[in-house]
């Protein structure tokens, strides 16, 4: 028996026999989801305000990392109305992008999303199968290209505006989020 992923472009078939559970990596290299965060990692919408944590599991190569959400919300306007977990809830500027949370390391270069999926300077994006109100997990991932988590090593999660100033003025709220990854071995 096999089971088939589609992820963001990304097609992979793995058997779903060889999945073991408690982070032992499969057959096929890729480990169960490890939570890396020990407390919730809270982000805001401004105020250069990013969710912080370190990588105290162990060093290699991350090719997912999920986002899963706890409690609150941002916006990109004032309006409660917009409340979201991941962007600005349906505000119309934004219907065909409406993602706007983003994973950088240390120096702020963007891991997540992927630069093809970003659709302005404020770091706005769409995802399939994502809404920006009510979806619990916001998984990112690239197999393909997986990059290197060193051990210790500080992962950021920014509401995209507040990272690239821009537009932030009226933002709003704050998220909070434990964070997990799929090693490779």
């Amino acid at each position: 028996m096999f089971v088939i992923l589609a992820l963001a472009g990304l097609v992979c078939a793995t058997s779903a026999y060889n999945e073991i559970a408690n982070g032992v990596p499969t057959q096929s290299g890729i480990t169960e989801w490890k939570q890396l965060n020990v407390h919730e990692v809270c982000f805001e919408a401004r105020h250069d305000r990013y969710g912080s944590l370190f990588n105290y599991i162990h060093a290699g190569l991350v090719g997912a990392i999920k986002l899963e959400y706890i409690s609150g919300h941002v916006r990109c306007v004032s309006n409660i109305a917009y409340n979201s977990r991941w962007g600005c809830g349906h505000y119309s500027s934004f219907v065909k992008s409406p993602l706007n949370v983003v994973i950088t390391d240390r120096n702020n270069h963007v891991i997540f999303p992927k630069k093809d999926y970003i659709t302005n300077a404020g770091l706005w994006y769409w995802h399939p199968f994502v809404s920006d109100s009510n979806t619990k997990d916001l998984v990112f991932s690239d197999f393909a290209q997986p990059f290197y988590l060193p051990q210790y090593e500080q992962i950021r999660i920014w509401y995209g505006e507040d990272l690239k100033n821009w537009s932030e003025h009226d933002n709003q709220g704050r998220v909070c989020v434990n964070v997990y990854a799929k090693f490779i071995k």
